[in-house]
């Protein structure tokens, strides 16, 4: 029994069996994946008693400053409540809900990775792509069986395909096609892929669908800056001009046919534009964007404190004749780095963009980390559609695998 406490390799793979679980419970059901948290943390403190050793030795200076810098955030936001009009809202929801920003960094700061190796985040990243690919077929199953009963088609798909929130599962979605291409940019040559990268790229198209059947507007918007990068990495990265002409002519193709399959979805997107063009507010997501800049006015230093602008908020709504049916209580700004503004002022917004930025600008320049750069086109996108970090079904996707990517480049993971 003595010998089993103190036996690194068996806390090694316990947790990587907790890594498997977190991967597959955040795509399946984020409620589990709070339960597979429990269990990290029991694990990391039960490693770190029983080895004596309370650092992650894998993690490189620049990934553990950025790492901090969650947990920095997160003291900002409780700091902020100090002047908040609405601390016991502050104490009660939304801290509480954005616990896991401490918890997940502090995790992987705590606990040593260095057993962990290429293969290992493969599994993951494989992983995440058949649970989706999984949750894939049995919506579809139950859409087949609802068509069969006389429901109508329009009933079927759209925002009622999935129960999931359509731009949470869409970040989930272009996440796992981001680091599928980074898994067929690094072993597209190699002989036992000859077969398998068909199926990985077939997979990739599923989830695109997958994707645009949700009907998010935000998710097609990443995506196109998603395929930019690819297309930029396979241009002046790799050279591989004639893959760029196919990459461009399959997004034109499937344009097209979404285009005629769903012509709402777009009629949404080129909507939105004319309106934001034109400087009319006529789309949700403008107007609730320009009531959130009014209320801000005269707080950007300190920001109104941790749900300290509801109030002023719900009135701007009230102001613009915004009845649109959101104007029920706590209806957010739908953009985090606003949100973090209206709560913990420019300050809290600097640290929120060096969560971002520092360990993109070190990913490209010392460890060309693509997997890493491409997540972060996908979750920095979608902090800018949604207030991801104040709900968990987003802020456990990102922090997860913002953790594991942050410094498992391809060079410092080879076996």
């Amino acid at each position: 029994m003595k010998h089993l406490f103190s036996n690194l390799a068996w806390y090694n793979r316990t947790e990587y069996f907790i890594f498997l679980l977190m991967t597959a419970s955040v795509a399946i059901e984020w409620h589990l994946g709070i339960w597979a948290l429990a269990l990290l943390l029991l694990n990391t403190i039960a490693k770190g008693i029983a080895t004596g050793c309370w650092r992650n030795h894998r993690l490189r200076r620049v990934p553990r400053i950025c790492l901090w810098l969650m947990v920095a955030l997160y003291g900002v936001y409780a700091l902020s409540s100090i002047y908040s009009s609405n601390p016991h809202e502050a104490w009660t929801t939304t801290l509480p809900t954005m616990l896991p920003l401490v918890m997940i960094p502090l995790a992987f700061l705590c606990s040593n990775h260095s057993y962990l190796r290429r293969r290992h985040f493969d599994g993951l990243v494989f992983l995440l792509a058949l649970c989706l690919t999984l949750r894939f077929a049995i919506m579809l199953t139950k859409a087949a069986i609802g068509y069969c009963h006389g429901a109508q088609l329009n009933e079927l798909i759209d925002f009622h395909f999935d129960p999931l929130h359509h731009n949470y599962l869409a970040m989930y979605l272009l996440a796992a096609v981001a680091l599928l291409y980074a898994q067929l940019s690094s072993k597209w040559s190699r002989p036992r892929w000859r077969h398998l990268r068909w199926a990985v790229i077939a997979d990739m198209m599923l989830l695109t669908l997958y994707m645009v059947i949700m009907g998010s507007r935000s998710g097609l918007v990443i995506f196109a800056l998603l395929a930019a990068a690819w297309m930029a990495h396979l241009s002046f990265v790799r050279r591989q001009w004639v893959a760029t002409g196919l990459i461009a002519a399959a997004l034109a193709v499937m344009v097209a046919a979404s285009y005629i399959a769903m012509p709402r979805l777009y009629w949404r997107i080129i909507y939105s534009a004319q309106q934001m063009a034109s400087g009319a507010k006529g789309d949700s997501r403008q107007t609730i964007w320009a009531c959130g800049l009014e209320v801000l006015k005269g707080h950007e230093a300190l920001g109104l404190g941790c749900d300290g602008y509801w109030d002023q908020l719900h009135q701007s709504y009230v102001d613009h004749n915004f009845a649109e049916g959101f104007l029920h209580e706590q209806y957010n700004t739908h953009n985090q780095y606003l949100e973090t503004t209206l709560c913990t002022g420019i300050f809290g917004l600097l640290i929120l963009l060096s969560i971002i930025a520092v360990p993109l600008v070190f990913a490209i320049r010392k460890t060309r980390n693509l997997p890493f750069v491409l997540f972060t086109i996908v979750y920095a996108g979608s902090l800018f559609f949604e207030v991801t970090l104040a709900r968990q079904m987003g802020l456990l996707f990102v922090l997860w695998w913002y953790c594991l990517l942050i410094d498992a480049p391809a060079k410092q993971g080879a076996e």
